[in-house]
């Protein structure tokens, strides 16, 4: 069965973005792998009057053992997701994502988005 409702909605939002920004958007952590950017799940910040303040963990993704083409390529997908991708990008940071037993160089952006909780 798939998701539905406003959160769902705001995370396909996310994704389409990635994916037009040129990125494999991932949202399932079993198929999380180098060169893609894993959406997490969000976190409420806020609910105010119907609208929902969330934020969202994008992990960009890179090939280990995060040599300087890992690092490149890192540095490209970041700079394109607050570039061109349309996000609202408030954070970033460098960091290690563990994907089952293998450690992924990655780079984790804080995004906010906010949607209605009603249609």
């Amino acid at each position: 069965m798939a998701a539905v409702g406003p959160l769902a909605d705001a995370r396909s939002a996310i994704v389409t973005e990635i994916t037009n920004a040129g990125y494999a958007a991932v949202t399932d952590p079993r198929n999380a792998r180098p060169l893609s950017v894993f959406v997490e799940l969000p976190t409420i910040t806020a609910v105010t009057h119907k609208v929902l303040d969330l934020t969202f963990t994008l992990r960009v993704l890179g090939a280990p053992p995060g040599n300087q083409d890992s690092l490149d390529w890192i540095f490209t997908a970041v700079d394109t997701l607050i570039q061109v991708a349309d996000l609202a990008v408030v954070a970033g940071s460098p960091s290690l994502a563990q994907i089952g037993t293998q450690e992924l160089p990655a780079y984790d952006l804080t995004v906010r988005y906010g949607t209605h909780t009603t249609p």
